[in-house]
C-alpha cells in the first residue's frame, strides 16, 4: 500500500528535477532514498503573483497546499538550485505572519534554470510509481489539460471545490455536472461561486445553478450523474477488495485518507485494471447505493493530450470531424478505452455491466454515487468489478449503502447576479439550458456568481451542488505529418489505453 501523505513530505524536496524529466526517453529514474534528500533540500523556492513575488524556505506540500516560510534576507541561490513557480491570481496566495501558502492546483507553471541531471531523481519505491508521480506533478504545475475550475467564495477566503464537466472536450459529449460544495457559506445572504479557466481551453458554460438540499441531520447527501440526490446513512464497508493481479487493496479504500489504489504495472497484456469488490448483502436488499471516492491520474491528461499531438497539421481537421460525431459514438469509444469507471455487477446471470462513473477530472477527488438494481441478485454477497484502463483512475474509497433515501427537500437556484472579470454582466448566458454560453477561451478568465440563499427547512441540515452544463475545447500546437493508419487503428477497443501503457514500459523500462 502506497501512503500519499509520504510522497507529499518529500514532494517538495524533489521539484527542482522535474522539468528535465521529458518522454524522449533520455533520461532514467529511480527511487529516492533518504541519504539523498538533503540534496534536493538546497533548492530555492520563489512564489510569483501577479503583483508580488516571495522567496521561500523549508517548502512543503499537504493535502494539496504547498507553503514555506518567507526568507526576508534574500538569498542569491547557486546554479540549479532555484525553482520559480507562477500563480494566477494574487488571490490564491495566502499570507499567515511569515508563512506563504498557494493551492498546487492554481501552480500555473513552474521554471527551473538548471538542474544537475546527474543527480535527478523520483519519488517512489516502485519504477512505475515513481514514474506516475513525476508525471503527475509536471503536469499539475503546467496544467496542460483539464477544465473549468470551481470555488467557493465566502468573505475574503476562495476554496477549491473542484472541477466541472470533465472530459467533455467536445461538443456533442457535452453533459451535465453535479458538483458538492463542501466549503460553500452563506455571505450577506448569498451564496458564492468562482468559475475559472485555468488551462490553455476554450471553456463553454451552458448552464450554472445550485441545487439546494435539505435533509436529516447526520445523513451525508451524494447527486448521481443523473441529477437524483441520495442520502447515506450506513455506509458498508467491502469485505474484500483486490486488484486485477488478485492483491488486496482492502486498506487503500477503507476510507477517504491519504492511501488510495493505483494501478500495478507489468510488462505483460493488461490493458484493462480491474478493482473487485464484494459487500455483504443485507436480506431482501432490492437496491443500493455504490459510493467511489476518487479521481483521474494526471497520466490519463497527459496522454490524451500526446494523443490529440499525434494528429500533428490535421489537428483542426479531426477536431471537425470529432465534433460532428454523435454523443454516442464518442461515450462508447471513451467507454472502449476505459476512460470512464465501469460498473459491473454479478447477477445471477452473471457479470453484467451496469453503469459506469464519469471522469471527475484530476485535480480532486469527487466522493460519487451510483444506485444498483439488485434484484437479479439472490446471493448473500454483491459482488462487482469496477473497470478503467490501466493508470487512468486512482481510488481513494469504496463502500455500499443499502438504505432507503431518506427525507430531503431539494429544490433548484437561478443565479441572481455573475460577472466577469471585466465586470460585464453574464447572468443571463449560465440561466437557463439554452444555446447561449459563457464562453471562456483565455487562461484567467473567471466568472464571478451569486445566488440567493433559501431558507432552510426546520430541522434539517443542507447540502449545496453546483448543477452545471458545459463543453470544452483543448487548444493544441500540433504540428507534423500526422501517421494515420496508426491513427486509424485508436478506433478499435483498448488501443488508447495499449498506447498509454506502452508508452510508459518503453520510457520508464519496467519489468515484472
Amino acid at each position: 500500500m502506497r501512503k500519499f501523505n509520504e510522497f507529499q513530505k518529500i514532494l517538495a524536496t524533489v521539484l527542482s528535477a522535474l522539468v528535465i524529466i521529458q518522454f524522449s526517453g533520455c533520461y532514467s529514474l529511480r527511487g529516492i532514498q533518504r541519504d539523498e534528500i538533503p540534496y534536493a533540500q538546497k533548492t530555492y523556492y520563489y512564489i510569483h503573483g501577479q503583483k508580488s513575488s516571495f522567496q521561500i524556505v523549508g517548502t512543503t506540500i499537504s493535502e494539496g497546499i504547498l507553503s514555506g516560510k518567507v526568507l526576508y534576507s534574500v538569498t542569491t541561490p547557486k546554479k540549479g538550485q532555484e525553482i520559480h513557480i507562477y500563480v494566477a491570481p494574487d488571490s490564491m496566495i495566502s499570507i499567515a505572519g511569515d508563512m506563504v501558502s498557494v493551492p498546487v492546483a492554481n501552480i500555473a507553471k513552474a521554471e527551473v534554470n538548471k538542474v544537475d541531471v546527474g543527480r535527478s531523481v523520483a519519488v517512489g519505491a516502485a519504477a512505475v510509481y515513481g514514474a506516475l508521480m513525476v508525471v503527475a506533478i509536471i503536469l499539475l504545475l503546467t496544467k496542460e489539460m483539464s477544465c473549468p475550475f470551481v470555488y467557493s467564495e465566502n468573505d475574503a477566503a476562495l476554496d477549491f471545490e473542484g472541477e466541472i464537466y470533465s472530459g467533455a472536450s467536445a461538443k456533442p459529449i457535452e453533459r451535465n455536472d453535479y458538483l458538492r460544495l463542501n466549503s460553500l457559506k452563506p455571505v450577506n445572504d448569498q451564496y458564492r461561486i468562482r468559475i475559472t479557466n485555468e488551462v490553455r481551453e476554450i471553456q463553454n458554460t451552458n448552464l450554472a445553478e445550485l441545487m439546494v438540499v435539505d435533509h436529516q441531520p447526520g445523513a451525508e447527501i451524494l447527486t448521481d450523474k443523473y441529477g437524483t440526490p441520495h442520502s447515506i446513512s450506513d455506509i458498508k464497508q467491502p469485505v474484500t477488495a483486490t486488484n486485477a493481479y488478485g492483491r488486496s487493496i482492502i486498506g487503500e479504500v477503507l476510507s477517504c485518507d491519504t492511501s488510495r489504489y493505483y494501478s500495478e504495472i507489468r510488462n505483460d497484456q493488461l490493458l484493462f485494471d480491474t478493482v473487485s469488490l464484494s459487500f455483504d448483502k443485507p436480506d431482501n436488499a432490492k437496491i443500493s447505493k455504490l459510493v467511489i471516492s476518487g479521481k483521474n491520474t494526471m497520466w490519463l491528461d497527459y496522454m490524451f493530450a500526446r494523443f490529440s499531438d499525434m494528429f500533428g497539421n490535421r489537428y483542426n481537421e479531426w477536431k471537425t470531424q470529432r465534433n460532428k460525431r454523435s454523443g454516442e459514438e464518442l461515450t462508447k469509444w471513451t467507454l472502449e478505452q476505459g476512460i470512464p469507471l465501469a460498473v459491473y455487477l454479478e447477477t445471477d446471470s452473471g457479470l453484467e455491466f451496469v453503469d459506469y462513473f464519469n471522469v471527475p477530472g484530476p485535480a480532486k477527488d469527487k466522493k460519487d454515487v451510483l444506485q444498483l438494481d439488485l434484484s437479479h441478485v439472490s446471493s448473500n454477497m454483491v459482488n462487482l468489478k469496477l473497470v478503467s484502463g490501466v493508470l487512468f483512475w486512482e481510488v481513494d474509497y469504496a463502500g455500499m449503502d443499502f438504505t432507503p433515501d431518506s427525507k430531503i427537500v431539494s429544490k433548484m437556484i437561478s443565479v441572481e447576479t455573475a460577472t466577469d472579470e471585466t465586470g460585464i454582466d453574464v447572468s443571463l448566458l449560465l440561466r437557463y439550458d439554452d444555446d447561449r454560453y459563457l464562453v471562456q477561451p483565455f487562461v484567467n478568465n473567471e466568472a464571478s456568481l451569486a445566488f440567493k440563499v433559501p431558507p432552510i427547512a426546520p430541522g434539517m441540515e443542507r447540502s449545496v451542488f453546483l448543477h452545471s452544463k458545459g463543453n470544452y475545447e483543448p487548444i493544441r500546437d500540433a504540428r507534423g505529418k500526422p501517421d494515420m493508419v496508426f491513427l486509424k487503428s485508436m478506433r478499435n477497443p483498448g488501443m488508447f489505453t495499449k498506447l498509454t501503457k506502452d508508452h510508459l514500459l518503453k520510457y520508464y523500462a519496467v519489468s515484472n
